[in-house]
C-alpha cells in the first residue's frame, strides 16, 4: 500500500470514528430523566460492540481494577450525621500554692478532653437510558448470546455493591449498565478514601467527598465544637524530602523505624496496647521498598560504624533475596523486631514529573501510612455508611415506586421510567473514621524509581489505558425497497 493510499485510509477511518462520536453526542448522553431513546452500550444487535460481527465465544477483559484497604476495613451501618468521638487529652498543671498547714487548700488541676468528628461523602452514578423493547434484539443468527467473560471487572476496594456480579453481563443489558455504574462509583470512592476533601463538595449537596485519610492522618487536630487545638491527638507526620528509596540521602529504615517506635510508645504510655497497625503504600513503592528493605534493615547503621573502624560486614545475598521474596508474597514488613501486615492501595496520591517540579521523568513520590485498625480491642480506623434499609418504614407508604437497597442498606437504587425507556441511579453515603489519630502516622515525599510504572486504574490518569469503541457504525444493507 502506497503512502497516499495509507493516508486516505487513515482519513476515512477517522471520519467514520468522528461520525460515531457525533452519533453518541446526539443521543442525549447526559439527561436528568431517561432520554427519548436508548443511549446504552449495546452488546448485541445492529451497531453493538460484539453483535456486529460473528465473534468467538470467549471475551477477555483488559480492564484494570482498583484495589485498596477499603476491602480490609470494617464497615458499620449508621444514621448519625454528626458523631462526636470523645478523648481525654491529659491533665493541666496544678495551680495554687502548696499547703502551709495540714488543712489548708492544696494545688488543683483540671482534666482536659477533645471531641473529634466525621463527615459522610455522597456519590451517585447513573446508567445510560435503556430501551426495554430493544434489549432482546439480535442482529441475526450469527449474533450469539452465549458469550463467556474471562477475567474480573469489579475491583477489590470494598466500594462496589456485592450484589452486582458479572454473571449474565454479556447477555443482559440492564446488568451491564448496573456494572458500569458500580465500576464508576467504586472508582470515585476508592480515590476519596485517601484524598477526599469537603472543599470539593457541590453547594447543593448532590456530590460530597468524605474527608480522606491523607487529611485525617495529620497534625493540627482540633476540638469539633470549640475549634480549640488538640495537639495530643496529632498524628506523627514526617517528610522524606523527595530522597530516593535506597539512595544516598535520608535513610528509609531510620524514618520508618522512628515512626513505628514513636507510635508504639504512644500506645504503650496511653495504655492502648495491643494495636493492630497496618502498613500501607502504593504498589509501585512497595515493589521498590521491599527490594531495599532486607539489606538496609539488617545492616542499619553498619556503614557509619565501618567508617570509624576496620570492621567489615558480610552480606548474604541469597538470604536477602529470600527475605525480599517472603515480604512480597507474605505482604509483611519487620520494624523494630515487630512484624506488621502490608497493604497496597492505588488510591494514595502519587507525584510525578507532570504534577511536581521536584521530580524528573521516571521518578515518583508518594506517602507511607501506618494506620491503627484497632487499639485495646476498640475499632479505631473503619468505614461507616448510611443505612438505607432503615427508611423502609417510610418508603413502604410510597406504593408503586421503583426504589430498593442492596448490601444490607449500603447502596440505594432508584429507577426512572419514560414509557419504554428507563435508567437506574445508585448512590451511597460513606465515610472513613479515624478514632485515634495519635496512633497513626505517615511519611510524605518518599521518592521511588521503578523500572516501569504499573498501568493506572483511574480514567484520565497518565497510565490509564482503554481504547476500542462503545458503539459501532451500522453496516450498509441493500434492498429494492431502500
Amino acid at each position: 500500500m502506497s503512502e497516499n493510499e495509507l493516508l486516505k485510509q487513515l482519513v476515512a477511518n477517522q471520519s467514520r470514528q468522528d461520525a460515531i462520536l457525533e452519533k453518541l453526542a446526539t443521543k442525549e448522553m447526559h439527561t436528568k430523566t431517561p432520554a427519548n431513546f436508548g443511549t446504552y452500550t449495546e452488546i448485541h444487535g445492529n451497531g453493538s460492540i460484539f453483535g456486529s460481527a460473528s465473534v468467538e465465544r470467549e471475551v477477555v477483559t483488559a480492564h484494570m481494577r482498583p484495589h485498596g484497604i477499603g476491602a480490609i476495613l470494617d464497615r458499620i451501618p449508621s444514621v448519625a450525621q454528626t458523631p462526636f468521638f470523645p478523648s481525654i487529652t491529659g491533665f493541666t498543671a496544678t495551680t495554687g500554692d502548696e499547703a502551709a498547714t495540714p488543712c489548708a487548700d492544696n494545688p488543683q488541676g483540671y482534666l482536659k478532653g477533645c471531641l473529634l468528628t466525621a463527615q459522610y461523602g455522597r456519590v451517585a452514578r447513573d446508567t445510560q437510558t435503556i430501551e426495554m423493547d430493544k434489549v432482546m434484539l439480535r442482529k441475526n443468527r450469527g449474533d450469539f448470546d452465549d458469550l463467556v467473560l474471562y477475567g474480573e471487572l469489579i475491583g477489590e476496594t470494598g466500594f462496589s455493591p456485592d450484589g452486582i456480579t458479572q454473571a449474565d453481563l454479556l447477555r443482559t443489558v440492564t446488568k451491564a449498565e448496573m456494572v458500569t455504574a458500580a465500576v464508576n462509583l467504586e472508582s470515585s470512592y476508592s480515590y476519596q478514601m485517601w484524598n477526599g476533601s469537603p472543599a470539593n463538595n457541590n453547594p447543593g449537596g448532590g456530590y460530597k467527598e468524605m474527608p480522606g485519610l491523607a487529611n485525617q492522618v495529620a497534625t493540627g487536630q482540633v476540638d469539633a465544637l470549640s475549634n480549640t487545638a488538640c495537639p495530643a491527638m496529632d498524628s506523627d507526620v514526617k517528610t522524606f524530602g523527595y530522597d530516593e528509596l535506597g539512595g544516598t540521602g535520608r535513610d528509609i529504615v531510620e524514618y520508618v523505624s522512628m515512626l513505628e517506635w514513636y507510635l508504639y510508645n504512644n500506645a504503650d504510655r496511653m495504655g492502648l496496647l495491643p494495636v493492630d497497625w497496618l502498613f500501607v503504600c502504593r504498589p509501585e513503592m512497595w515493589q521498590v521498598l521491599s527490594e531495599v528493605w532486607p539489606c538496609a534493615y539488617n545492616t542499619n547503621r553498619c556503614a557509619g560504624f565501618m567508617n570509624d573502624s576496620n570492621a567489615r560486614v558480610n552480606i548474604d545475598g541469597f538470604r536477602y533475596v529470600s527475605e525480599r521474596d517472603k515480604m512480597r508474597t507474605g505482604m509483611y514488613i519487620d520494624i523494630n523486631g515487630r512484624r506488621y501486615p502490608v497493604a497496597t492501595d492505588v488510591g494514595i496520591y502519587e507525584h510525578n514529573n507532570i504534577n511536581n517540579g521536584e521530580l524528573l521523568p521516571g521518578e515518583y513520590a508518594s506517602s507511607i501510612f501506618f494506620l491503627p485498625l484497632r487499639a485495646a480491642g476498640l475499632r479505631t480506623c473503619y468505614l461507616e455508611y448510611v443505612d438505607y434499609k432503615l427508611a423502609d418504614a417510610d418508603t413502604a407508604l410510597l406504593r408503586g415506586t421503583e426504589n430498593f437497597w442492596t448490601d444490607n442498606g449500603m447502596y440505594s437504587w432508584a429507577v426512572e421510567k419514560v414509557k419504554w425507556c428507563y435508567k437506574l441511579s445508585v448512590k451511597s453515603e460513606q465515610r472513613v473514621v479515624l478514632r485515634a489519630p495519635q496512633l497513626a502516622g505517615r511519611i510524605d515525599q518518599v521518592k521511588y524509581v521503578p523500572l516501569q510504572h504499573l498501568r493506572g486504574v483511574y480514567p484520565g490518569g497518565p497510565y490509564f489505558e482503554d481504547g476500542g469503541v462503545s458503539i459501532r457504525e451500522d453496516e450498509s444493507v441493500y434492498a429494492v425497497w431502500l
